[in-house]
């Protein structure tokens, strides 16, 4: 990938476009969470954030600096990075809206 005529290398142990779509997917539910718990003022949402992301981080097993090396690379193309985040997006509402069918 290049960016401002600058070649950009993708990190060894890149994550996956499709996988980068799960992450986000799982990170916007985990938001969700906390802030549900921020309203029902719940004081240990610190800690819940903090076992959460890497719950996330374990059940991709990848470490936090695999999955933030990663999210530099796509930001190196806003295109793909853009279609992460619609992929991501697309899955959430799907979600609702088969939650608001039930």
């Amino acid at each position: 990938t290049q960016r401002f005529g600058k070649e950009v290398i993708a990190p060894e142990d890149l994550i996956s476009r499709d996988t980068m779509v799960d992450i986000f997917v799982d990170l916007r539910l985990l938001d969700a969470t906390i802030n549900l718990e921020q309203k029902k003022r719940n004081r240990k949402t610190s800690d819940l954030s903090y076992y959460l992301h890497n719950s996330i981080m374990e059940k991709y097993c990848i470490t936090r600096e695999q999955f933030e090396s990663s999210y530099e690379y796509y930001q190196h193309d806003l295109d793909i990075l853009d279609e992460i985040y619609m992929n991501a997006i697309t899955r959430l509402s799907k979600m609702k809206s088969a939650l608001d069918q039930e």
